[in-house]
């Protein structure tokens, strides 16, 4: 049985000081703080990620030659030092 998820956009702000926009899908009336709060799942979903300030993204090697947007990432939640709904 598929649940249907709401799309949430979000800035994303990690340990590393990377910042990722993009969105994340959530059970329909949920929380995103809820949502990233579940143990369930060490990883998040990001789709239409883009990354800013990628000169200093360590974490994810990227190189400023490379693409800055990526159609999906997994993001490690314990990489997060905080989130925002946009």
């Amino acid at each position: 049985m598929r649940i249907e998820k709401e799309a949430r956009k979000v800035n994303i702000v990690c340990l590393d000081r990377s910042v990722i926009s993009g969105v994340i899908n959530i059970n329909p009336g949920e929380r995103v703080s809820d949502f990233i709060n579940r143990s369930e799942a060490a990883f998040l979903i990001v789709t239409n990620a883009e990354f800013k300030n990628t000169g200093e993204l360590h974490a994810f090697q990227l190189y400023n030659d490379l693409i800055k947007k990526r159609k999906t990432i997994f993001l490690n939640k314990s990489s997060i030092k905080w989130i925002q709904e946009i």
